[in-house]
C-alpha cells in the first residue's frame, strides 16, 4: 500500500494549487471581511517568523481564494484586498523557499513584484524591490542588485514606514556591497540604518516579512566582513555582538551561521562548530538546509573525519556527503 502523504507534502500541494487559482478562485464558506483576513494574515505572519513553516501551509491557500475575489474590487477595497494579497504572495514566497519549492517561490514572487503598484501603496513596490534582490544576491549579480535597490528608493519617503523600509534596502545593499569586493560601500550603507535606529526608533515591523529592529542590523554589520572574507574585522566584530531574540530563530539562527564563517576564516574550527551547534538549537530546519551551512562543514571536516566532536561529526545530521 502507498504510503500516506505527510502533512508537508499535502500543504506544498495545497499551496501549488491555490497559486494556480488566481483566475478560478473556490473561496471557501462564507466571504471573508477584510478585517477578518487581516487578524488571519496577523497570525499567519507570527508563525512564520517562529518557523512554523507547516501551520503558514496550512493556513495561506484558503486566504489566497478569498483575496483573488476581493482584490477584483474597485476603490479604496480592492487597494487594500491587493495589499493583503501582496502580503500573502510574499509569505507564500518565504515558505515555499523554506521547503526548497523553488519553482513555487518564484511563482509567488513575481506575483507581489506585479502587483504591488496596484496596491496603492508606493512603499510595497519597494519591499518587492527587496525581495526580487535576492536572486541578485543568490546569482552573483551583486551590482544589478544594488542598481535594482537604488531604484527602489525612489519610492520610500520620511515617514517612520519609510524609514523601517530604507533600513531593510541599506541592510541588502550592504551585503551586496560586500560581495561585490567593497567594504567601505558596504560600511557606508550600514551607517544609514544605525542612524536611524537611535534618532527616529522606526517601527520594527511595519509590514510583513520586513525587519527594521536592532537585532537585524546588528547581525548584518557582523556580516559585511564575512561576505568579504575579512576574517580579522569579523572576529573583531564577533567580539562585540551578542544576539539574543527568542521571537526571531531565523535570524539568529542565521547569525550563528556567519559566525561559524567568521571563526572558520579565522583558522577556529571549535568555534565554528560551536557556532553551527548553536544555530542548529535555534533554528534546525533552516541551518540544516541553509547553503552556508554545507560551505563551512565540507572543506575542513573532509580533513579531520576521524576526530570526535569535530564538523565532520556535525556532518550527517545536516545530510552533507563528505
Amino acid at each position: 500500500m502507498l504510503d500516506e502523504p505527510s502533512a508537508e507534502s499535502a500543504g506544498v500541494a495545497e499551496l501549488r494549487s491555490a497559486l494556480d487559482a488566481y483566475d478560478d478562485p473556490r473561496p471557501e464558506g462564507d466571504p471573508l471581511t477584510l478585517d477578518t483576513i487581516a487578524g488571519r494574515l496577523t497570525k499567519t505572519s507570527a508563525k512564520a517568523l517562529l518557523l512554523r513553516n507547516a501551520d503558514v501551509l496550512a493556513e495561506l491557500p484558503p486566504l489566497l481564494h478569498h483575496l483573488y475575489v476581493l482584490a477584483d474590487e474597485r476603490g479604496h477595497a480592492g487597494e487594500q484586498a491587493r495589499a493583503f494579497l501582496h502580503d500573502a504572495y510574499r509569505m507564500a514566497a518565504t515558505v515555499a523557499g523554506r521547503f526548497r519549492q523553488a519553482d513555487l517561490a518564484a511563482i509567488a514572487s513575481e506575483r507581489h513584484i506585479q502587483l504591488a503598484p496596484a496596491t496603492g501603496d508606493p512603499l510595497r513596490i519597494a519591499i518587492s524591490a527587496y525581495h526580487r534582490s535576492t536572486r541578485y544576491l543568490q546569482h552573483g549579480d551583486y551590482r544589478n542588485g544594488l542598481r535594482l535597490l537604488d531604484r527602489a528608493r525612489r519610492h520610500v519617503a520620511a515617514g517612520p514606514a519609510d524609514r523601517a523600509i530604507a533600513i531593510q534596502l541599506d541592510l541588502r545593499s550592504a551585503i551586496l556591497a560586500a560581495r561585490a569586493g567593497d567594504p567601505n560601500e558596504a560600511d557606508g550603507y550600514l551607517s544609514e540604518p544605525r542612524a536611524f535606529a537611535d534618532e527616529f526608533h522606526p517601527p520594527e515591523t511595519p509590514y510583513y516579512n520586513v525587519d527594521a529592529s536592532v537585532t537585524n542590523i546588528v547581525v548584518h554589520w557582523f556580516a559585511a566582513p564575512v561576505e568579504n572574507y575579512d576574517a580579522t574585522e569579523a572576529v573583531r566584530r564577533a567580539e562585540s555582538v551578542t544576539v539574543v531574540d527568542p521571537g526571531r530563530p531565523e535570524r539568529v539562527g542565521h547569525h550563528h551561521i556567519d559566525m561559524a564563517r567568521a571563526w572558520l576564516l579565522h583558522g577556529n574550527r571549535e568555534r565554528a562548530l560551536a557556532e553551527l551547534t548553536a544555530a542548529r538549537k535555534v533554528a534546525p530546519n533552516a541551518t540544516r538546509h541553509h547553503p552556508s551551512v554545507t560551505e563551512t562543514v565540507r572543506a575542513p571536516a573532509a580533513a579531520e573525519r576521524r576526530v570526535t566532536g569535530s564538523l565532520a561529526g556535525f556532518a550527517p545530521w545536516a545530510g552533507i556527503r563528505l
